[in-house]
């Protein structure tokens, strides 16, 4: 494919029912800010249909990598044989180092770098980090890198910025929607719905999961064995139905991750915790500024716990409402940075 001289922009990120559909959700966000800049191009190592599904509903052609033993071999490959000095390779995932980036950059593509983990050091002509708190002095980063850095840089998909409020004071909290992103690999979805059929002030549960969710027999199986009066199932749903179904929810039971961030923008009260190491920081950080209301770590809490503590949340949202998460997102200038890097 290397036979253009045409910028591109070629957005490389994995996803699947494993590691889950976040960083390929964050990067369709990312790409919808961009759209209309240059051609576009998703590679994914083994794409599954569902994924491949997602992309392609969104406008995206996708691009499977070849099968390689490594990374660097990977890296090699897409320098030798992929990429053009004239393309802007976008990178989102937890296994693109400090030696995979420097390989790349032999091709003399720009590089933009989404990042959240602060893990090593950056050679990227632009990083973002839309976590909250962290700082330029968080990075080793050559002085031409712009920093892109905190939640007004939030990656969220274009529903989510055209609805983006600061928080509402709530009287009730008998309505509830669970989201545990695309796929769910722990089955939290499942363990969160029996905890809160415990919880008698709860007269309605909606349950979101996406194509990559793997437990539906085990769900559907809690759904038929609960008491709650009403509970209502959306699977693959578009974000402006997910952004409806936010609004229309007294509390929203997330885990710290994308769609937190796309609960808390649009003002709605979230329970929220941690079942993966990367996702601890961003859910202390808005339980200690009073954000959301944070009950630990989800997948170590038994059930008796994991109700207990969600009745505690619960209860706070009854008499609180939280903080701003951001008072002004700034995709204009997510658009500007990159755009200035095509025109190099």
């Amino acid at each position: 494919m290397k036979n253009s001289a045409e910028r591109r922009l070629v957005f490389r990120v994995d996803g699947d029912a494993i590691i889950g559909l976040g960083h390929v959700v964050r990067l369709l966000a990312l790409a919808d800010i961009l759209r209309g800049l240059a051609p576009s191009v998703f590679l994914i190592r083994a794409p599954s249909e569902g994924v491949r599904q997602l992309l392609n509903d969104a406008g995206w052609p996708v691009y499977a990598l070849p099968v390689e033993p490594s990374l660097m071999a990977e890296a090699e490959w897409l320098t030798s044989a992929f990429l053009l000095s004239t393309d802007v390779l976008l990178l989102d995932g937890y296994s693109f180092d400090f030696a995979y980036q420097s390989s790349l950059r032999r091709s003399g593509c720009g590089l933009v770098f989404i990042d959240d983990l602060r893990a090593w050091p950056v050679v990227a002509d632009v990083l973002i980090n839309h976590s909250p708190g962290v700082a330029a002095a968080d990075y080793e980063a050559p002085n031409a890198t712009s920093l892109l850095l905190g939640p007004a840089f939030s990656l969220l998909r274009q529903p989510f910025l055209a609805a983006a409020t600061l928080p509402q004071s709530y009287s009730s909290s008998d309505s509830v929607l669970i989201c545990f992103g695309g796929a769910d690999p722990l089955g939290l979805t499942v363990r969160t719905l029996i905890a809160l059929s415990t919880l008698p002030q709860l007269h309605r549960v909606s349950i979101v999961v996406g194509g990559a969710f793997s437990s539906t027999n085990a769900l559907q199986q809690a759904i038929k064995q609960s008491p709650m009066p009403v509970i209502e199932l959306h699977r693959g749903i578009s974000a402006a139905a997910l952004v409806e179904l936010l609004q229309t929810h007294a509390v929203i039971i997330v885990p710290a991750s994308t769609v937190l961030i796309e609960a808390l923008v649009l003002g709605r009260p979230a329970i929220t915790g941690y079942y993966a190491d990367n996702q601890r920081y961003l859910a202390d950080y808005v339980q200690q500024h009073a954000q959301a209301f944070s009950i630990g770590s989800f997948a170590e809490s038994s059930p008796i716990q994991l109700a207990t503590l969600l009745n505690q949340g619960l209860n706070f949202f009854a008499s609180h409402s939280p903080l701003p998460y951001v008072d002004a997102l700034r995709p204009d200038l997510l658009r500007t940075a990159i755009q200035d890097l095509l025109n190099c």
